[in-house]
């Protein structure tokens, strides 16, 4: 005012109002001049906001009565459904199908996710679905992503229902833990110093539990199977967990492992090193499909006296319904068989043989011959697959007895093998199974008299029906089990003023009855492994006494002695001393060593095992250096012998390491292994072989163009001649894994690399044929063409329409030792951003750009390793060794690629493909050379030609007839038109000419297509699109009667082909989308057939 600045104690300013006034300090007239200088936001907010207006009403001025009612209608909003405070995504799709060939069908689909408080106290979490899927994840990555998972929850402070798929993982005591994946009614409760459970649902599947050796250079894939040794099972999925040597391993193709649930087969990574030393242990929930299975479970915990006492009780009952089977048909004749049965497993079997029933000329079609013969001076039957032979008037249906109890191998599906009396796996029987009933109840007391001291006494009893529909046998259904156990935790110890350090111990006193049956695992992982237990011993009663002792004299220091008593019946009895000692300085010196007796003996052998592991680990400046030591002593021996039974060993592995910790992003480890192997022969210890092994990790993540990861195991196994002469054979493990991506020349040059080889097994596959619902397939059936009473590959026809056969891929069950090998790279440059745009060569050939992709797998069983994983492609896709192998190559060059305006295309693809199927080896050959232009010709009309040269060829190595044989030569060229007169409006017309030329068979197949296209889209802005297309496709063959195939027709028949669609999209609003669709094709004079669909999707 008047050039003098004002200070604010001058002014008030209003800055929403955009007004001011001054204080009646300052002194101002009429005549004086302000100057307002300011900056002002324009903001497109509005004053107020409100989710709700008031609103008053009142009766109209000429109304006469005192209550006066107004209707009003409120429309229906997902707030008004869902509430406020619920946050809620999905969708619900319903729609129907119908056509000449199709009947009326409808489709509809629900997926929604809520989440939120309905009130102060109460929060719901769902996960809502009405579609069925029965996909099972892939386990190749870390957790998984379950589509089928359905689920409500509520949550209150103090208590928790779940409706649906939820996982119950609860540890009662040492006999009453449990760990299940369930579908049904889960509620939970808390109140001060109570808590419980209820749950009611049914059960995916059964709980087991397996243990094996690996085996030297396979990494997999290794089966798991059934209680009863059952191959064909369904894990389910999630429920997995993995050990190696004790310790759990974590899934993912980047981690230790991978796992296919559907085939139940686990495959290990290049991280994980699997040799004949390597003890896997697996639990594993699993479904084989032959009863439902229900789950009730109760459990309740209450706390007194200050939480001092506590008492848990719980009972489980699980088991299968045998009045619901699933996948299983049972007769009464088959009833009684298990009713008679009782608890024995191979009673509830019938035979597998059946005559084969008459044809339509009364002939009777069977799989099977019967061929008799002489066995060791016996006469014998058995039964040969010979489809089509006059012989051949036997079905016959094979069960899995495990080896050693069969008398045949199944070489494929359908197909069995006689191979020997007991030489085999399966027999011509069909095993019924027993519905099993399991209920288990547990009591445990915890009380802490005083700090640091607890005692806990628990006490359970199972009832375990083994088989349902029988009531032989039940009179050994009880079994208990009782447990004490005392926990002191480590105690201050004094003598007189002098610390002494810490004292704690534990001691536990076990009884297992022989007939006790627990839900789920009770033991450590390695229990048996602990106490030399073998499977023979487990069915009699067990006794465990362990004391365990640490003592802490300073806080780096710890020592730590065990001993262990066990009894298993009266004539087994194993004790255990353990002796360990643990210093760390917590900077930089860590040392471990482990000292392990134990003394077993038994009515016919004694056994003394001495186990003894060692590490140490020192930190200098940014080096780790250290030492792993392994040793075993295990000597078993008939009682009052010295010699030596086949189990005894001995071994010793010392493993130095070295790695460089992280600097400027990398990280540099290698450890050197070598391991001598004693084994007894002819009942003394000798030296059975030598294992040396390198172990290399690079990983580098230094600069931003350039990250790499490399993992590299190398590992020999050399055996000695005794053990040569009796079978062992020398195995080579190699295990390499590298992952590379660059971006250089500021991404003008980016690419990538892998590299993966293992050694595994692998299995020859087989193509099987499913029938599903008509359209819903991309095959049909022609018939039995070979009169043979079974449908072969050459049998089936592609289809890309009506198909009602779909084709799977499975193995057969023979593995063979391979090394599997997966690489590819890709490489994408930019010339453009790599020289001088301004430059006379840089404007030249800143208009060309590359992108190169090249993929190669092998999966062989060549004995020489390194030309395999040294890319010796001579010895690649050889018809001896390979049981898989593929060979892709891919070059573009592109001309102006981003342009609209001109650009070009040059591209070169080629496939070399052999895959060993169980009928015969397939090669194929698949090369395209083709030309891309793009144009624009005027702003309103662009234009697309291209010219495809392709081989496809393909060659059955066997003297099978087969469809798969072909030798084809296709040359075509299209032009597709587009024109758009304005933004929303689209006209194509499309040409297309081409020759395709078969020189498989003796008279070549000639075909010539000859195409038109017309279509029109028309789009409105924002909230649909109409699509409406026609097109002919004339095909002109020579008249040789050759089989056309599917490779040159594409499904379509010679002659003119007429198809017709329309498509059109609708956004209703902004939360609800329709669509409408209708096709039609008339085929070389056929009938016209038509399909119409129509959709509407709600999205929340």
């Amino acid at each position: 005012m008047n050039n003098k600045v004002l200070i604010k104690d001058d002014y008030n300013f209003s800055y929403s109002k955009g007004i001011f006034n001054l204080n009646e300090n300052v002194k101002y007239s009429n005549f004086d001049t302000i100057i307002v200088q300011y900056k002002s936001y324009r903001l497109s907010l509005h004053k107020e906001y409100k989710n709700r207006v008031l609103i008053k009403k009142t009766a109209p001025t000429k109304s006469d009565s005192l209550i006066y009612l107004v209707k009003e209608s409120t429309p229906i909003t997902e707030e008004s459904i869902f509430g406020r405070n619920i946050q809620r995504s999905g969708t619900i799709v319903r729609g129907f199908t119908f056509g000449t060939t199709k009947d009326f069908s409808l489709n509809s689909g629900l997926q929604l996710q809520l989440s939120g408080r309905l009130s102060d106290d109460i929060e719901i979490v769902a996960a809502l679905t009405d579609e069925n899927t029965p996909i099972q994840p892939e386990g190749n990555t870390e957790t998984l992503d379950e589509l089928d998972k359905v689920f409500i929850q509520l949550k209150h402070k103090n208590a928790k229902g779940t409706f649906g798929d939820y996982f119950v993982k609860r540890q009662t005591g040492e006999f009453g833990g449990i760990d299940r994946k369930l579908q049904g009614l889960l509620g939970e409760f808390n109140y001060i110093s109570n808590s419980g459970f209820v749950s009611l649902a049914s059960s995916r599947g059964k709980f087991n539990s397996v243990t094996f050796r690996g085996q030297d250079g396979v990494q997999g894939p290794y089966k798991l199977t059934g209680v009863n040794n059952e191959p064909d099972i369904i894990v389910i999925a999630g429920t997995e967990k993995v050990y190696i040597d004790g310790i759990l391993q974590k899934r993912g193709e980047y981690n230790d492992y991978v796992i296919e649930y559907g085939s139940a087969q686990i495959t290990f990574t290049p991280n994980r090193l699997i040799t004949l030393d390597s003890r896997i242990n697996v639990d594993y929930e699993y479904t084989d499909r032959k009863y439902s299975r229900n789950f009730f479970g109760a459990g309740g915990i209450t706390k007194l006296f200050n939480s001092k006492l506590e008492i848990n009780l719980q009972y489980i009952r699980e088991g299968d319904n045998q009045n619901a089977p699933i996948d299983l048909i049972l007769s009464d004749s088959d009833k009684v068989i298990l009713r008679n049965a009782g608890d024995d497993l191979d009673k509830a079997t019938k035979s597998g043989i059946s005559l084969a029933p008459f044809d339509s000329s009364g002939v009777r079609q069977g799989r099977y011959e019967k061929i008799d013969t002489l066995i060791n001076g016996s006469s014998f039957s058995y039964y040969l697959y010979n489809p089509g032979s006059a012989n051949a008037i036997y079905n016959v249906a094979f069960s899995f007895f495990g080896a050693g109890n069969g008398d045949y191998i199944r070489e494929s599906l359908g197909v069995f093998k006689f191979v020997g009396k007991g030489a085999g796996t399966y027999l011509p029987l069909i095993s019924l199974p027993l519905p099993q009933l399991n209920q288990l109840g547990n009591f445990v007391v915890k009380y802490k008299p005083i700090d640091g001291i607890e005692l806990n006494f628990e006490y359970s009893g199972s009832l375990f029906d083994k088989n349902r529909f029988s009531t032989l046998d039940d009179n050994n259904n009880f079994g208990s089990a009782r447990n004490i156990n005392i926990l002191i935790s480590p105690q201050k110890i004094k003598l007189g003023s002098l610390d002494v350090g810490e004292l704690g111990l534990s001691y536990k006193d076990r009884f297992i009855d022989d007939k006790f049956n627990p839900i789920d695992r009770i033991n450590t992982i390695e229990f048996n492994r602990d106490y030399n237990i073998n499977n023979q011993q487990l069915n009699s009663s067990q006794t465990l006494r362990e004391l365990n002792v640490n003592y802490l004299p300073i806080k780096s220091l710890s020592f730590n002695s065990f001993f262990g008593f066990l009894r298993q019946g009266s004539i087994f009895k194993s004790d255990r001393f353990k002796n360990s000692i643990n210093y760390s300085n917590g900077k930089d010196i860590n040392v471990y060593y482990n000292l392990d007796y134990v003394k077993t003996e038994n009515t016919n052998f004694n056994s003394k095992w001495i186990r003894q592991e060692g590490n140490s680990k020192f930190d200098l400046f940014n080096l780790t250096t250290g030492l792993y030591y392994l040793a075993e002593n295990k000597e078993d021996n008939v009682t009052n012998s010295d010699s030596l039974l086949d189990g005894s060993i001995k071994y010793y592995e010392f493993d130095p390491f070295i790695s460089y910790n992280k600097i400027k992003g990398l990280e540099l480890s290698f450890k050197y292994s070598i391991r001598k192997d004693y084994a007894a022969l002819s009942g003394v210890l000798l030296e059975q072989a030598t294992s040396t092994g390198q172990f290399f990790d690079l990983d580098y993540k230094g600069i931003n163009t350039i990250n790499t990861h490399l993992t590299l195991v190398l590992r020999d196994k050399i055996f000695e001649k005794e053990f040569k002469n009796i079978g062992f054979k020398d195995s080579k493990t190699v295990l390499i894994r590298s992952i590379s991506n660059i971006r250089l020349f500021d991404n003008a040059v980016t690419g990538n690399a892998f590299y993966e080889v293992s050694t595994q097994k692998s299995a020859k596959l087989q193509q099987i044929f499913v029938k599903v619902k008509k359209g819903n397939g991309n095959f049909i059936y022609l018939g039995d063409l070979n009169k043979n009473g079974i449908q072969d590959e050459n049998e089936f026809e592609p289809a890309i329409f009506d198909g009602d056969y779909i084709k799977i891929t499975a193995q057969t069950d023979e593995l063979f030792p391979v090394i599997n090998l997966r690489t590819s790279t890709n490489w994408k440059i930019k010339f453009s951003e790599l020289f001088d745009k301004n430059s006379s060569f840089g404007k030249i050939i800143k208009l060309l750009s590359t992108e190169t992709f090249w993929r190669v797998e092998e999966n062989s069983r060549e004995e020489d390793l390194k030309k395999i994983y040294l890319l010796n492609f001579s010895s690649f896709q050889d018809i001896n060794n390979t049981l898989h192998g593929s060979n892709f190559i891919q070059q573009d060059i592109f001309i102006n690629e981003n342009s609209y305006n001109f650009s070009l295309r040059l591209r070169f693809t080629q496939s070399k493909n052999l895959n060993q199927f169980s009928d015969g080896p397939v090669r194929s050959y698949i090369r395209e050379r083709s030309i891309r232009l793009r144009t624009k010709l005027v702003p309103e009309i662009s234009n697309q030609t291209e010219f495809i040269n392709k081989n496809d060829n393909a060659f059955l190595e066997s003297n099978l007839p087969s469809s798969r044989r072909r030798l084809i030569t296709s040359n075509s060229i299209s032009s597709d038109f587009v024109y758009r007169p304005v933004n929303n409006i689209e006209i194509g017309f499309k040409i297309k000419a081409g020759r395709s030329t078969d020189d498989y068979p003796v008279v070549p197949t000639v075909v010539d297509l000859n195409s038109q296209s017309i279509r029109m889209v028309l789009s409105f802005a924002g909230t649909g699109r109409l699509r409406v297309e026609i097109s002919r496709d004339e095909l002109l063959g020579n008249s040789s009667g050759n089989v056309l195939p599917f490779e040159i027709t594409e499904g379509k028949l010679i002659g003119k082909n007429y198809f017709w669609k329309v498509n059109f999209e609708y956004k209703i609003a902004y939360n609800l989308q329709t669509s409408l669709s209708y096709d039609g094709r008339l085929q070389a004079g056929d009938r016209a057939v038509h399909t119409a669909r129509a959709e509407f999707r709600a999205y929340f």
